[in-house]
């Protein structure tokens, strides 16, 4: 996760409201270049590589012309400064294209484009992008493509698992193998549903055939201090 400083740290700091005061409008910005699906991809590519040689060019110690692009890589940057040591720059680089990637989506079901904000094909996209950006950027002495391939890890952790599991009770699951996974309704204590989590199991007749095993898992409000 890219933990950039906000407002929850102590003592509060403005590096997200200063990220994202440029972010969404390349967000916005991108939304508009991409006419189909599959161009997605290509708008993304050309604006993860953009930023990072910008980026690389301002730590060298020289300017880069005003573009909606640079304004992302001249906060980045403005940040490393501030915190003035090696490699600040990479969480707020980070950050700022964590946020990036989800609100293009949202942009996109705004401007009526798009009917949902993650499908598997948006997922697929992204992480084709972000995979031509990381090995695109090896090259550049800022350390970026690291960035790429975190990016690209983190959004497989936070944001498939939920989708896929809506997926599993909306369709089925299909693996079958030695070990797998099942969810587990949790509820609260009035029934109501509250989500799901994945068991690991090995594998048997009891539960091979089932999405949602037949269990619940009852939880609790947390107890006022």
């Amino acid at each position: 996760m890219p933990y950039v400083p906000s407002e929850k740290t102590v003592p509060p700091a403005e590096d997200r409201v200063m990220l994202d005061a440029v972010v969404r409008p390349l967000a916005d910005e991108a939304a508009s270049r991409i006419t189909n699906n599959m161009s997605l991809v290509k708008v993304y590519q050309d604006i993860f590589i953009k930023v990072s040689k910008q980026l690389d060019i301002l730590l060298a110690g020289k300017q880069i012309k005003d573009s909606v692009e640079s304004r992302v890589a001249q906060a980045v940057y403005g940040l490393k400064q501030k915190y003035d040591y090696e490699g600040a720059h990479l969480g707020e680089l980070n950050y700022a294209f964590t946020m990036f990637i989800q609100w293009v989506p949202e942009a996109k079901v705004k401007r009526g484009e798009w009917k949902e904000e993650f499908r598997y094909w948006v997922y697929a996209l992204t992480v084709k992008a972000l995979t031509y950006a990381q090995s695109h950027t090896e090259t550049l002495k800022s350390g970026v493509s690291g960035v790429w391939e975190d990016i690209k890890d983190e959004y497989k952790r936070e944001m498939n698992p939920a989708y896929e599991a809506a997926q599993m009770v909306k369709s089925g699951h299909c693996y079958f193998g030695p070990w797998y996974n099942r969810l587990i309704e949790l509820v609260d204590e009035a029934g109501k549903h509250v989500g799901y989590q994945e068991v690991m199991l090995k594998r048997s007749e009891e539960t091979l055939h089932l999405d949602v095993l037949d269990l619940q898992i009852v939880v609790r409000k947390k107890p006022q201090a």
